[in-house]
């Protein structure tokens, strides 16, 4: 009975595994049903992408466009930046033709006709070099908003300058509805089609123009403010670095470096910027003379070869005043953007041998300033790693190698750059 019993356990065990290796399994193939999805670029609305541009109307602000440069002595915020007016049309997806007139900042007691002798009119062929890959792709439009190359002609207004020609490699962006920012580096050649050769007197150099814009595209009526400004984001410390001033050539050897650090006290509104300042010059300039009351700009600023270095520390302490305010507003607000005032103190070593080209001898100066008095700015943090700083003072200044010395005026400082 026992041997019947696992015979037939025996039995049913194999003929359990074949009815299990005899289930038919079937396979199929069924069409993926998803609908493909585009990527959404978070600053398209921004850099104003997807716009269709073909022409804009820019006015604002450059730098680094002068017939001829102040000297370190005499160079702030304004004597070496200009009043830009400016006009670019797309003729072709890729191309465009750029127009802009310079026109610098001399001061209330020169005539306006001095400056208006001395605006730079800039004319360029540009390429925007990935826009048309750009379009086939669904990235952008036809527009402004890219990287590009261009073959540029630039005449100074006054008869003393010679005009230029050359290379540009820069990116210029839209954003929002009405701003615009362009930075290049450029190859030029003082005296155009190669007169006294190919390669002779060729300079290198940045150059950079911000400002509003105005064309022919449709306006938004949602500003993603969010995507260009860190609203909400709590930053206790950050980094500073300017754009660099560059200048390399023949008659103009030019650098200017600036660097800075700000940190915020805790979570209130108060800050303290520690800043860094160093420009290195060597070539020809113009420098401030003693004339009181000056009839015309070459009455009041010399034309002088100078070599110079100067190099200024500040510490500023600042208050943010409307953090309070953007944090009852947006739950949020990191500290370090915004309107502030506050306090400028500088110390600023300058050494120069000037040399002017008309008058009296080489001038071998050394100075030794400090600067101090009430301070009012704006500030903005732009993305992850960009900001923009703008402020001015006005300030008792002494000179401590002349114990008598003293005078009071303002004082300007511009910077863009990155931040971390």
């Amino acid at each position: 009975m026992k041997k019947f019993i696992l015979s037939l356990s025996i039995l049913f065990f194999f003929q359990y595994s074949y009815a299990q290796d005899d289930v038919k399994v079937t396979l199929t193939e069924e069409t993926d049903t998803l609908v493909k999805q585009r990527f959404i670029d978070r600053y398209e609305n921004v850099f104003m992408t997807k716009v269709q541009t073909r022409h804009m109307f820019k006015i604002g602000l450059s730098q680094y466009y002068q017939s001829r440069w102040f000297s370190l002595k005499e160079g702030n915020v304004l004597t070496n930046t200009s009043l830009q007016l400016g006009y670019e049309f797309k003729f072709l997806p890729a191309f465009s033709i750029a127009i802009s007139g310079h026109m610098p900042f001399y001061g209330f007691d020169i005539p306006i006709k001095d400056a208006w002798q001395n605006t730079v009119i800039d004319t360029q062929l540009r390429w925007y070099v990935n826009m048309r890959k750009r379009i086939k792709s669904g990235k952008s439009a036809n527009n402004f908003s890219g990287n590009y190359l261009a073959l540029n002609y630039t005449l100074p207004g006054t008869l003393y300058e010679d005009p230029t020609i050359g290379l540009k490699l820069g990116f210029q962006r839209r954003f929002l509805n009405s701003g615009f920012m362009d930075f290049a580096i450029a190859l030029q050649q003082g005296t155009p089609w190669f007169h006294y050769g190919v390669l002779y007197n060729w300079s290198i150099s940045s150059q950079a123009s911000f400002g509003l814009a105005f064309g022919d595209w449709k306006k938004s009526s949602k500003f993603p403010l969010c995507d260009l400004l860190l609203c909400n984001e709590l930053i206790g410390q950050q980094w500073k670095i300017r754009l660099p001033e560059l200048t390399i050539g023949r008659y103009l050897y030019r650098l200017n470096l600036s660097f800075a650090y700000e940190r915020k006290f805790n979570e209130s509104p108060f800050s303290i910027n520690y800043q860094t300042d160093i420009g290195l010059n060597k070539g020809y300039n113009y420098m401030l003379t003693q004339i009181p009351k000056p009839t015309n700009f070459f009455s009041k600023y010399q034309d002088t070869h100078s070599t110079e270095a100067s190099i200024t520390f500040s510490i500023q302490p600042r208050y943010y005043f409307l953090q309070e305010r953007q944090k009852v507003r947006s739950g949020g607000g990191n500290g370090m953007s915004g309107v502030y005032a506050g306090i400028n103190t500088e110390y600023n070593f300058y050494t120069g041998r000037n040399n002017p080209l008309r008058g009296p001898d080489t001038k071998i100066i050394t100075q030794n300033n400090i600067r101090t008095g009430p301070l009012l700015g704006f500030q903005q943090r732009l993305f992850s790693h960009g900001y923009i700083d703008f402020n001015t003072s006005y300030n008792f200044q002494k000179d401590l190698n002349i114990p008598s010395s003293h005078s009071f005026g303002f004082r300007g400082n511009l910077g863009i750059g990155f931040a971390f």
